[in-house]
C-alpha cells in the first residue's frame, strides 16, 4: 500500500523600496527585503519490499525513514541595496550601487538533525558596482 505525503511550505516576504530625486541629474534609490521560508514533508510510509521479493535484501536500503528530516528547510534572507545615478551629459550617466545579502539556514545551523544532508548553507555576500551608461 502506497500513501501520499504532504509537503507543507510557508513563505513570508517583506519588501520596501525608496526613490529620491533631488535634482534632474541625480537619482538615488534603496531597497530592503526580508524573506522567511520553511518547508517540511510528513514521514513517508513505504511498503516492506523484502516481504514482496524473494531473497536477502539487507545489504540494500529501500527505506525512506528519514526523508522527512533531510528534505525540510528553514531559512531567512535579508537583502539591502542602495545606489544612485548621476547624469553627466544628456546621454551619459554615471551609476554606482551596492548590495548586501545574508542567508541564515536554520536547518543547517541547529546541528540537532543528523540526517540534514545539505550542510550549513548560511552565508553572506556583498557587491559594489559602478559604470557609465551611454543612451542611444
Amino acid at each position: 500500500m502506497y500513501t501520499m505525503v504532504d509537503y507543507k511550505t510557508k513563505a513570508h516576504s517583506l519588501y520596501a523600496n525608496a526613490n529620491f530625486v533631488p535634482s534632474q541629474k541625480l537619482h538615488l534609490f534603496t531597497t530592503l527585503s526580508y524573506h522567511l521560508s520553511t518547508a517540511e514533508y510528513d514521514p513517508v510510509m513505504m511498503p516492506d519490499v523484502e516481504a514482496k521479493l524473494e531473497g536477502d535484501l539487507h545489504h540494500l536500503d529501500f527505506t525512506y525513514d528519514h526523508m522527512h528530516e533531510y528534505s525540510n528547510h528553514d531559512y531567512g534572507v535579508i537583502r539591502i541595496a542602495a545606489g544612485g545615478e548621476y547624469v553627466i551629459a544628456p546621454q551619459v550617466t554615471f551609476t554606482l550601487d551596492g548590495e548586501f545579502a545574508d542567508l541564515t539556514d536554520e536547518s543547517g545551523t541547529n546541528g540537532s538533525d543528523p540526517f540534514y544532508v545539505y550542510g550549513d548553507e548560511s552565508g553572506s555576500w556583498y557587491m559594489i558596482r559602478s559604470g557609465i551608461r551611454f543612451d542611444f
